[in-house]
């Protein structure tokens, strides 16, 4: 990211990595490089954006297929990367590990869980709102009004019905 009044060339690469349980186009390779290109002229695009497909099915015996080997295993003495196989030992196989990876699932399974009631709700509103104004013969606005909907519900209940 680039700060107020920095230069467009500060800004470093990116890269998105996309790590699939398949291989994604078929080919048998390890890795997939993405790159785009100006449709008018063919020319590349360099603008420092990198998307990598890595196939999750790859078995060769070169780094990428021994880190792919690394990503399937279950037990930190399988793997061949020391700094995998430490991290897979520390949250997998010791106390410590576990209790922080548990206290990570909690937190995200509550996270998750807010989200989905949020959705929820919001979805109720909106068959109560598309019922009351065909029950009712009320306006959209006569219905939000009359049902004390916030603004942030309201723009998205509106978002949802221009659908």
């Amino acid at each position: 990211m680039l700060n107020k009044n920095e230069e467009f060339k500060q800004l470093k690469d990116s890269y998105v990595i996309f790590i699939y349980k398949h291989d994604k186009f078929g080919k048998g390779l390890p890795i997939y490089k993405i790159r785009r290109f100006v449709e008018e002229t063919g020319e590349a695009l360099e603008d420092g954006a990198h998307i990598i497909y890595v196939n999750g099915t790859y078995k060769g015996n070169d780094e990428i297929g021994k880190l792919i080997h690394d990503f399937n295993s279950l037990k930190s003495e399988e793997m061949n990367y020391k700094e995998l196989a430490d991290g897979v030992h520390h949250f997998k196989e010791t106390e410590e590990g576990r209790d922080v990876m548990c206290e990570s699932v909690k937190k995200y399974a509550e996270e998750y869980a807010e989200e989905y009631a949020e959705e929820c709700k919001i979805e109720d509103k909106i068959i109560t709102v598309q019922n009351l104004m065909k029950n009712m013969k009320w306006t959209l606005e006569q219905t939000l009004d009359n049902m004390g909907v916030t603004e942030k519900e309201r723009i998205i209940i509106i978002n949802q019905l221009q659908k």
